[in-house]
């Protein structure tokens, strides 16, 4: 991203200290959330919350998909273990601490059919590992978090969402 993004490094940083500091805010609506997100992005700086918002929805997001598309693929054992497990019935989710999840799945050549829920945090008005916007997540699929396993890449999020409302995780690693 930084590489792609060399022109606006500062609101960049900008948008990865807010998010850095915004991980157990919890806002009662999306909307709310990003208006904090934006204002903070903002604080400081010679723009304002709506150049933050413009820039994150315009310029950021988007980028973020090309370059997914570009450089990732899905790992064969992961999306070998989806199908299997959509085979066996069970449900599935996507959970983004960042929107287009859509998006980001067709970018890597996943079909986002293969999940019941494909939901970014912030719809929730947090960002993960935000204990209420796991139990949100949790609601939508009418489960119950003794029988459900996260799957992610980072405990620090991932892991620490699953543990939060007492569900199993399993990290997976670079390379495994």
């Amino acid at each position: 991203m930084v590489t792609r993004l060399w022109w606006c490094l500062p609101i960049l940083a900008a948008e990865r200290l807010a998010r850095k500091n915004m991980h157990y805010v919890q806002f009662e609506s999306k909307e709310e959330f990003f208006d904090a997100f934006f204002a903070y992005m903002a604080r400081g700086h010679w723009w304002n919350s709506m150049i933050a918002a413009t820039w994150y929805v315009d310029v950021y997001m988007p980028t973020m998909v090309r370059l997914i598309k570009k450089y990732h693929k899905p790992r064969p054992e992961v999306l070998a273990l989806i199908k299997e497990c959509k085979s066996r019935g069970l449900q599935m989710a996507v959970y983004s601490d960042y929107g287009l999840v859509i998006d980001k799945l067709e970018a890597l050549g996943v079909d986002p059919d293969l999940f019941e829920i494909k939901v970014a945090a912030p719809t929730f008005g947090a960002l993960k590992p935000a204990e209420q916007c796991t139990r949100k997540l949790l609601e939508l699929l009418n489960a119950n978090p003794k029988t459900t396993l996260f799957v992610g890449d980072r405990d620090e999020k991932d892991g620490e969402s699953a543990r939060a409302v007492g569900a199993k995780f399993y990290l997976i690693k670079d390379g495994k």
